[in-house]
């Protein structure tokens, strides 16, 4: 077993070595391995067949001798992550601010480790940008455990006082949460009323995620109203693009007019400009407000205040 880790070792030393030493000798890579000539060609031998699934020829390391050099290209390695823009970072890190009351500490480090990301000379704006955009309202303490549930597919009970009557013990497989004029909403389909309803976060108590699994039905979230779905005389057009397009299918479903450059085209109730400001500029820049103007006007005016213009 010594052997197996010894050489598991070299294996995993040879790769980044040799990148970063393009064109080092067999003697010289040997010597820095401890090892003979011919043992290191043995290695070598072997890493040309470690690929990974489908295995085409691109999924494989391809490291050769050419006149007594060793090279490395496609290499597998992780490289660094990738520098965020401002705008990007901002954007992320208000989203993430939606999770502080279920992370606490967790949510502070993860944001200290994107803030050393940003390219130094946008760190200032990324700073006054978060500062200013404030994408959380005030978040519900129910938001996080409420996310592990619809992620991990696990029933949750709570208790849910609704208007003039006592709060009453409802058991719900949970599909999706989402915020809507400064409120947010469980979709779910409730045991005791055995129907699809929608929650208010701030009318549930003592939220408890149980170990009871479910499979959620192809067409869960299109049974339950959605209040950012409806069109009506107040509602707002907004183009999304390419790269946000998956998410935005996702949450909604038909409603999402699909564009001919890939992107998707939604409505969305416009009569809360605090709400629709903040859901637009947290896809950082991958969402437009189309109409109407005042729409429109109330974005901008967000954008140029998170920016200082």
């Amino acid at each position: 077993m010594s052997n197996v880790h010894e050489r598991l070792r070299r294996l995993l030393f040879l790769v980044p070595y040799v990148s970063k030493h393009p064109g080092v000798t067999v003697e010289a890579l040997a010597k820095a391995l401890n090892i003979s000539r011919e043992d290191l060609l043995e290695e070598l031998d072997l890493l040309t067949c470690v690929g990974r699934p489908p295995f085409n020829p691109d999924d494989y390391i391809d490291i050769y001798v050419d006149n007594d050099r060793v090279y490395v290209d496609l290499d597998q390695r992780l490289f660094a992550p990738p520098r965020l823009t401002a705008g990007e970072a901002a954007a992320l890190a208000a989203a993430a601010e939606l999770l502080r009351p279920a992370t606490g500490d967790a949510l502070q480090s993860a944001l200290t480790k994107l803030e050393n990301i940003i390219p130094p000379a946008a760190r200032e704006r990324f700073r006054d940008m978060y500062r200013k955009i404030d994408a959380t309202g005030e978040a519900p303490l129910a938001l996080g455990p409420l996310t592990r549930a619809i992620l991990e597919r696990l029933e949750v009970t709570f208790g849910y006082a609704t208007p003039g009557r006592p709060a009453e013990s409802r058991r719900v497989r949970p599909y999706e949460l989402l915020s809507n004029r400064g409120q947010w909403y469980l979709q779910g389909f409730c045991h005791t009323r055995q129907d699809a309803r929608l929650f208010r976060l701030d009318r549930m108590e003592d939220l408890a995620v149980t170990t009871t699994a479910f499979l959620p039905p192809p067409d869960a979230r299109a049974d339950v109203p959605n209040p950012a779905r409806g069109a009506s005389e107040a509602s707002v057009r907004v183009r999304f693009s390419p790269i946000a397009a998956p998410y935005v299918k996702e949450r909604f479903g038909q409603d999402a007019r699909p564009l001919a450059d890939g992107g998707v085209e939604v409505r969305v109730a416009g009569d809360s400009e605090r709400w629709l400001t903040q859901w637009v500029l947290s896809f950082g820049g991958e969402a437009e407000v189309l109409e109407p103007a005042s729409a429109r006007a109330a974005v901008a005016r967000a954008v140029h205040a998170s920016i200082g213009s």
